[in-house]
């Protein structure tokens, strides 16, 4: 018992020190990776702290893309979507406090001051709707909230395999494992994961790979990141579970992996959701929850043929 009890003492040490050093490495390595961040888009400054916008293409009409959870690099995580409708439309993708090249926040997350803080990076900006809302996964949510509170700023929306505010209801608790992702980024365990885990886009060149992955090293889990993603639940009871039927929707949805949820049950939100709606149109594909980096041309058309009929 004395050599077990004195093993696993020792085990314990190693693992602080280990933890300790991959700690002092991340904090040095974040300050030398700085420099190597090359920011596209525009910054403006929204309650005290910095947002990244980001403009490609000149069309009439614009896109805004608001991306789901979790995503480093939000610019480059929509970038096979970005390319091709940059080619007839506008393409904006504001990235929110504590994505891609912004500065972290511990400001609320709610939904609504989200939604403010997007109006404005889109103002300070100098870009003027009414828009075409493309977003992905939780991004639902900030969708919903501005077409009910703002109809006349959006034309139409876009839903990239939504997760429907019915959805969080059922959605298991993970308030434990969020704050493990979050201590675990701190100190700096993601540089030990593979690329996979964290860039998703396939069509990256091997210099926006690099730029992701001292994106993902900076940002992932950042505190808005966890905030918000703790407050999913509560946000998802503030917005309506219907769209403007002046507004025409299109959602694709995906067959539910990469969710908690079986393929039955993850479409079966989006069944209900629109069930009574006319002015949504539901588009079931079998590729995972981030399905625009599985079937992207299959993506584009759609949304190209939706728009061109609406």
């Amino acid at each position: 018992m004395k050599k077990l009890k004195k093993y696993c003492l020792a085990f314990l040490g190693f693992i602080l020190l280990f933890l300790v050093a991959t700690f002092i490495f991340h904090r040095i390595s974040l300050e030398k990776e700085q420099a190597s961040l090359t920011p596209t888009g525009k910054t403006v400054l929204v309650n005290g702290h910095k947002i990244n916008v980001y403009v490609e293409g000149d069309g009439p009409e614009t896109i805004v893309f608001l991306s789901g959870a979790g995503i480093a690099s939000p610019i480059l995580d929509f970038k096979n979507l970005l390319d091709p409708l940059s080619k007839k439309f506008k393409v904006v993708v504001v990235e929110r406090a504590g994505y891609g090249f912004n500065e972290d926040s511990d400001q609320s997350r709610d939904v609504m001051t989200v939604l403010s803080e997007t109006r404005q990076a889109l103002s300070q900006a100098n870009i003027s709707g009414p828009f075409i809302i493309l977003s992905h996964s939780m991004a639902s949510l900030e969708s919903l909230a501005w077409q009910e509170k703002y109809p006349d700023e959006v034309k139409a929306l876009v839903g990239l395999d939504w997760a429907l505010p019915a959805s969080y209801e059922d959605l298991k608790d993970n308030q434990a494992l969020l704050t493990v992702a979050y201590w675990s980024s701190k100190i700096g365990l993601l540089r030990y994961f593979p690329e996979s885990f964290y860039i998703k886009n396939p069509t990256l060149t091997e210099t926006e790979r690099q730029q992701y992955k001292l994106l993902a090293y900076k940002q992932l889990m950042s505190q808005a990141m966890l905030h918000e993603s703790r407050l999913a639940r509560e946000n998802a009871k503030k917005v309506p579970s219907s769209i403007n039927p002046k507004i025409p929707a299109l959602l694709l949805v995906s067959n539910g992996e990469g969710t908690t949820f079986s393929q039955s049950e993850w479409q079966r939100y989006a069944e209900r959701f629109a069930s009574d709606q006319s002015n949504v149109q539901v588009v079931y594909m079998d590729a995972p929850h981030d399905l625009y980096h599985y079937q992207s041309d299959a993506i584009v058309s759609r949304i190209k043929e939706f728009l061109e009929n609406n």
